[in-house]
């Protein structure tokens, strides 16, 4: 029969393991850096179409002209972390005009991870 110090034991490694587990799915659900191309790094500037949130991202749809005109998906930093950073999701107005330095999906056409966003010459690291 077990203690009571043995039984607060088990659960305590329970309760350790569930959260780690737990955190790992959140790690996976997000958009990993390894589903980006380092190797491309480039300028996109554009028009902002319009915003959302796909946890624990904000993406951008961005309207550009060069090298080729169309929209992408951008993957920006979470919406806590551009706020601490001074550009507040509330800034990301469609019509409002940005560049972003991106890496491009590997296997995702169209879309991209943003290191840092420019808006009205104010450069914002985002990572």
């Amino acid at each position: 029969m077990r203690t009571h110090k043995q039984q607060m034991t088990a659960r305590l490694r329970a309760v350790i393991l569930g959260t780690f587990l737990a955190s790992g799915v959140a790690v996976a659900a997000g958009h990993s850096w390894s589903l980006y191309d380092d190797t491309k790094g480039m300028w996109l500037r554009g028009t902002i179409q319009s915003t959302s949130y796909d946890r624990p991202h904000q993406l951008i749809q961005l309207d550009v002209d060069k090298p080729v005109a169309k929209t992408w998906t951008v993957v920006l930093a979470a919406p806590s972390k551009m706020e601490l950073r001074g550009v507040p999701v509330s800034k990301l107005t469609p019509g409002l005009k940005v560049a972003v330095y991106v890496y491009p999906a590997r296997d995702i056409p169209d879309e991209c991870r943003a290191l840092r966003i420019v808006i009205d010459g104010n450069t914002t690291e985002l990572w």
